[in-house]
């Protein structure tokens, strides 16, 4: 239960910053890493020896994803650069997209199924399979805590831009 609480309140400390604090966009993925590094670790409740051999593992991992996603999506840009409105998107440039878009599927599948094998060798299947999913749990997460944080914003009449 402390970790949990722990877990939520750096959660809720990385996302409470307002956007007119002036910190850079870096420092603001910076505490999303942390408060990402939190939740999994709570997650995943991890002994010791366990740590020491997943975190280099899911460093690696999730650069992998991170490289993937920035290699497809200038792909992606490249094409849609050519367009002011994509509604006069040439057929053959959306044939590409849809390529790219599959190609982008199978690359993190790939990758995905290179990992499970990794991780299967470090945690339990149910960690694995808490590692899997806590992804979207993360997402949700962040999502519920910024929509709170835009709330309480717009009650006390302020602009978070």
């Amino acid at each position: 239960m402390k970790k949990i609480i722990f877990s939520l309140f750096i959660l809720a400390n990385c996302l409470s910053v307002p956007a007119q604090s002036g910190r850079s966009s870096q420092d603001e993925r910076d505490k999303i890493q942390k408060a990402k590094i939190a939740f999994l670790t709570n997650r995943l409740d991890l002994t010791v020896d366990q740590a020491k051999l997943f975190w280099p593992l899911f460093n690696e991992y999730d650069s992998k994803k991170i490289a993937l996603s920035k290699e497809y999506s200038a792909k992606k840009r490249a094409i849609y650069g050519k367009y002011d409105n994509p509604r006069d998107m040439k057929e053959v440039d959306a044939d590409e997209l849809l390529f790219i878009y599959l190609d982008q599927k199978q690359a993190e599948l790939d990758v995905e199924k290179t990992y499970m094998k990794k991780f299967n060798d470090v945690l339990n299947s149910r960690q694995v399979w808490r590692m899997v999913s806590f992804e979207s749990d993360f997402r949700r997460s962040l999502y519920k805590q910024m929509s709170r944080d835009d709330n309480e914003e717009h009650k006390r009449g302020g602009n978070r831009n």
